[in-house]
């Protein structure tokens, strides 16, 4: 199975501004800006970790321990920029692109190989997948944004997750706001 490594950097600021949800939570003053800004980030990193997607276009690895065909875990899957592998002698390669084929339409993108050299015994990760992945800020789904806002909101109204009276779950819309966005594996 392929694990991915995100490294890049993301614009989180492209994904929804500070201004917008200011807007939605009707808050007019800058005293909770940090608290808003950190409610945000946790509002996208619980949409990307159950859609098993990227909100903001960033760079990532993924890495297999040999050449095999391969969905990737998350999406969606801009390029793949480069396939490099650790060669019998633990060097470092960069396999030629005539050697693979990818398909990101895919909901799920994939790679194959064709003719794979041989790898460094005993290792594991020797063949890394370098990719772009996430949304185009321009691209993200409305129904994700307005997720974010659903979420945020939710958050800042309801500070504990339990409190004597009852208990505040996550709002019924924002699973269904996202779960056609999910990028599930078969195993």
């Amino acid at each position: 199975m392929m694990t991915v490594e995100i490294t890049g950097t993301p614009n989180l600021d492209g994904v929804i501004t500070l201004a917008d949800l200011k807007e939605h939570l009707r808050v007019d003053h800058n005293d909770e800006n940090t608290l808003i800004t950190a409610l945000r980030n946790a509002a996208i990193a619980w949409i990307e970790d159950y859609c098993n997607t990227r909100l903001s276009a960033v760079t990532a690895v993924g890495y297999m321990d040999c050449f095999y065909n391969a969905r990737f875990p998350v999406g969606p899957v801009n390029s793949i920029t480069s396939v490099t592998y650790k060669d019998t002698a633990g060097t470092t390669q960069t396999l030629a692109a005539a050697k693979y084929w990818y398909d990101i339409k895919s909901k799920n993108a994939r790679i194959t190989f064709d003719n794979a050299p041989e790898l460094y015994d005993d290792t594991f990760n020797a063949v890394q997948v370098n990719m772009n992945l996430g949304y185009a800020d321009a691209d993200i789904p409305q129904p994700i944004t307005h997720a974010i806002r659903l979420m945020v909101g939710h958050l800042y109204e309801n500070r504990q997750q339990v409190t004597r009276q009852n208990m505040h779950d996550l709002p019924l819309g924002i699973h269904s706001l996202v779960s056609p966005y999910r990028n599930i594996l078969a195993v």
